[in-house]
């Protein structure tokens, strides 16, 4: 069996696209938590997904250990409330390394809500929306918002993992009983 390569940090083995509590830390698991339950807070404030929001702040952040300024999904700015920092885009097929705004926010919470709203009110993602309040299908969602919002070519596929993975689903679950 070849050896597996971890993709972004975020437990899931990219081979196999198993997510697996051998690849998850101890601070992974506690930020997880925190994760689930300000996707929980964020989904009772604007009915989006937790799962996706959790998914995407798993990803985005790698675990909540880049989120400069609370921002946890990488949201550009807009605004004055910006920080510039260095991030990777799939541009012309290859990463490359660029500097760019991003949005601030004053907690975790607020961050989530602005995401949702991005992706719930937005002019880019209102089709995408509007489809989901039908049909309730997440991995449609995801595959529809996934070319807009991220310039990777495998966004989609990682984050219906880690939705549909063991850890996400119950830290989820556990937030719900918990609100």
């Amino acid at each position: 069996m070849a050896a597996s390569s971890w993709s972004r940090g975020n437990g899931v083995d990219s081979e196999t696209g198993v997510q697996s509590a051998i690849g998850m830390t101890s601070d992974q698991m506690t930020e997880l938590q925190r994760i689930a339950e300000a996707a929980v807070l964020c989904e009772q404030n604007t009915d989006f997904p937790a799962e996706v929001s959790a998914a995407q702040c798993i990803l985005e952040s790698a675990w909540l250990t880049r989120a400069p300024g609370n921002n946890c999904f990488g949201i550009k700015a807009t605004d004055e409330n910006e920080r510039y920092c260095l991030t990777k885009e799939y541009l012309d097929g290859s990463w490359q390394t660029c500097k760019a705004a991003f949005e601030t926010y004053p907690t975790l919470a607020a961050c989530f809500i602005a995401h949702a709203k991005l992706l719930t009110t937005g002019s880019r993602y209102a089709a995408a929306w509007a489809s989901y309040l039908v049909t309730w299908d997440l991995g449609g969602f995801i595959r529809a918002i996934a070319p807009i919002y991220a310039t990777d070519p495998n966004y989609a596929s990682e984050i219906l993992t880690l939705v549909r993975g063991p850890h996400v689903t119950a830290a989820i679950r556990a937030a719900r009983e918990a609100a």
